[in-house]
Formats: structure tokens, sequence, C-alpha cells
């Protein structure tokens, strides 16, 4: 299996991030040691998490307190997977948000999969890119005679370490529309964590906002989705879904996780090569200390 067959297999894991529930799940113990500042405490704002009818990790980032004593403000910066499912009910919803803007951070095949249809309903501007994702870290553990846990997660801990360099294009373009004022905007990959997760962390780090609450809201996801029930229901009428179903749950668990020590990773790769998150803004994405001082007067607002 190489890193092309197993994308329409990962992207079912992505995808099956689709259940919304009306509880929060119990933190996995490595996670809550992750991040001080309790997924529990970003939950108790309803504010955060988007009841919708067809959504899929929609979040709002605002609230979020920044070093220096002020707050993202709410209903301007949304995070969400993917966006096929909306109905006309959650896009009459959206559109009372008054969402401009759109970056998908989804590949070629997963957008012809699931269609935005939303942003062509509402009339958004809608911002991809041509390119295909680099599953291999996956493909590698996938294939191994004897998969495992451990396994999985290596993989996806060696997706965390590429996914700065292979999505800086993607990122570059999203802080400048953010910069441009195309607000609000909202950005998604297929489950909204992992594509998306980094993309949130940069944004927060950017306006501020302290390592342990990017954390903890990266944290989040595993705490609004039931990524196994889903898994398993889109067993019934997908092949690839079918088929990751059929594995021991202990094997697809880590690709399906928001384990803290992913982003981490993705940290530690980005500081190895560029000295800091500083420096990976400024020297890759070419996020200059300007761009970051209008990031933070259209995004920030007294606490």
């Amino acid at each position: 299996m190489n890193s092309r067959t197993l994308a329409p297999v990962f992207h079912s894991l992505l995808l099956a991030a689709a259940l919304l529930l009306p509880s929060c799940q119990q933190a996995a113990p490595s996670q809550a040691k992750a991040a001080s500042v309790s997924v529990e405490s970003l939950l108790k704002d309803q504010r955060r998490v988007l009841t919708l009818e067809g959504g899929k990790n929609f979040r709002d980032l605002g609230g979020y307190r920044t070093a220096s004593g002020m707050a993202v403000k709410w209903r301007t910066l949304f995070r969400s997977g993917d966006p096929s499912g909306l109905t006309p009910a959650d896009e009459k919803k959206l559109a009372g948000y008054g969402i401009r803007t759109v970056c998908d951070l989804r590949d070629n095949d997963e957008r012809e999969e699931e269609p935005n249809r939303w942003v062509e309903h509402a009339g958004l501007d809608y911002w991809t890119r041509d390119y295909a994702m680099d599953l291999s870290p996956l493909a590698a553990a996938m294939r191994d005679p004897q998969p495992s846990h451990d396994k999985s997660r290596a993989g996806m801990l060696a997706l965390y370490r590429q996914l700065p360099e292979e999505q800086a294009e993607s990122y570059a373009a999203m802080f400048g529309k953010l910069v441009d004022g195309k607000l609000p905007l909202a950005f998604n990959c297929s489950a909204g964590k992992d594509r998306t997760g980094v993309g949130a962390a940069l944004i927060l780090h950017a306006l501020g906002v302290p390592r342990e609450t990017i954390l903890a809201d990266y944290a989040l996801s595993d705490h609004v989705f039931d990524y196994r029930a889903q898994l398993q229901k889109d067993a019934k009428t997908s092949e690839s879904a079918a088929h990751m179903a059929a594995m021991p749950w202990p094997v697809v668990e880590p690709m399906m996780a928001s384990d803290p020590a992913y982003l981490k990773e993705a940290f530690a790769a980005i500081e190895q090569r560029y000295g800091s998150l500083d420096g990976y803004l400024a020297q890759r994405l070419g996020v200059t200390a300007e761009m970051r001082a209008s990031l933070r007067r259209q995004l920030l607002e007294p606490a």
C-alpha cells in the first residue's frame, strides 16, 4: 500500500470525526498532562463549539487570552473539519456570523470526493491550492506486517514533523487573508485536527496566546467528536472506512487522536529548522512584524 492508495483510507479517518457529542469525553491521561489549561475550561463557554446539523468539529477560536491581557475576538476566526455535510439550516446559521472567507486546506482528492458546496451557495471568498498530501509516514505504518499502536503513533509523529513544510504555502496564504482583513474567516481540513490544528496553533501563537492554551485548544477535538463511532458508521457505505474499521482499534486510534504530543512534534521540527515559531513565521511564511501587529489589531480586543 503506497501513500496515494492509502489516501482514501486516511481521508476516511479524517472524515470519521463527524459525530458531534452532546457532552464531553474524558481526556486521555497523556493529553491531560500535556496542557495545564484544561480542555474542560475551554468548553465552559457555549460559543466555543458550534452546534450544526452537518458540521464537523466546527469551533470558534474566540476568547483565548494572550500573555498581554488581550483576548481573541469571538465570531471572527473559525476552525472546522470537512464542510461538505453542512445542511441548508447550517448554512443559514453560518450566514448569521458573516463569514466572508474560507481557506480549505484539503488536497485535490479530498475536495473532489467531498466538495465544499457551502462556499458555492454563500458566494464566499474560497481559497484552495493544487496539491497531493504526502501520507508516506502512515503508509509505512500500515504496510508493516505487524501493525501496532506504537507504530501508528510513530507514523503520526512523522506526519506532524513534515506538516509545517508541506502546508507552508497554505498557512502563508491564510495569514495573507487575515492580514488583508478578509474577516470573519473559517479554515478547515478533513477532520479539522491535523492541518487545521497546526494552522490554528500558528495563528494563536502569532497573536500572543500562551502555548499551554494552544495545546489545550488542539486537544479539544477529542472531546467534541466520537471518532470511533463515526468510523463504524462510515464503514457501512465506504470501502476504505470498512477496511480501517476491521483493524484492531489500538492500531487505528493514534491516527484519529488529537494527542498534544503530535503538535509538540510539529513545534520541535519548526524550532530545529528555524530556531523558533517566530522564526518560522517570518522566514518560511513571510509574516513580518508589521503583519503580526496588523493581525493583533484586527483579531484582539481587551479581555
